[in-house]
């Protein structure tokens, strides 16, 4: 077995806890189910597991460690994260304040649009990096060799269960929607909330060190 057992043992319930702890990913996913519905927040979903997946390969190839390791580099990825998360807050307090309606972009489909935005979300967090660098080298064996191997196993494992949490909490939300999001009022509501957090999430992104 590629993986230590005991290690293992340790691992998934410490991702299952740090999933549960809600982030930009989270937050997208549920914005995106209520609003738009579940097809969509499926499909917001999947461009996050899409961007698990790159960090799992370039925390495995050890890009990750490079990226962390220059300054310069990860400045620019935690600026831009941090702007993009702004932006994704600031759009969403300026449709609490106009109107979702006014302001959907409609050359654009809105399942594309979500898989995008959730898909950069995830790629420039710079706190995602962190974690596959500074987390989940701890779980890895190197007296079992392979490492780059352990660490797309154990990479997997997080992109698996981070999918199936978010499934959950997709089909949940878009179940629960109904008639509380056919009203105005409940939707801006919303969109002020969610704005607010996205701004939080901007500013702590900004704070974020590579000493982290």
């Amino acid at each position: 077995m590629p993986l230590d057992p005991q290690l293992l043992q340790l691992y998934v319930p410490a991702v299952l806890v740090l999933i549960l702890i809600p982030g930009p990913d989270t937050l997208l996913v549920l914005g995106r189910s209520l609003f738009d519905g579940r097809r969509t927040g499926l499909v917001a979903i999947a461009g996050i597991t899409l961007g698990n997946l790159i960090h799992t390969g370039l925390a495995a190839a050890g890009l990750s460690a490079v990226i962390a390791a220059s300054a310069g580099l990860f400045e620019a990825v935690r600026l831009a994260g941090a702007g993009y998360l702004a932006w994704l807050g600031l759009r969403a307090l300026f449709d609490a304040w106009a109107g979702r309606d006014t302001v959907r972009p409609r050359h654009v489909p809105a399942p594309r649009r979500a898989f995008l935005q959730a898909l950069t979300t995830n790629l420039l967090n710079v706190k995602v990096i962190l974690f596959y660098l500074a987390f989940v080298p701890q779980f890895v064996a190197p007296a079992l060799g392979h490492v780059p191997l352990q660490m797309v196993l154990l990479g997997l494992g997080v992109v698996v269960l981070g999918a199936l949490y978010l499934a959950g909490l997709c089909w949940f939300a878009a179940g629960v929607a109904g008639r509380a999001m056919a009203n105005p009022a409940v939707r801006r509501v919303l969109d002020l909330v969610s704005g607010v957090l996205f701004l939080g999430f901007a500013l702590r992104l900004v704070l974020a060190r590579r000493a982290a």
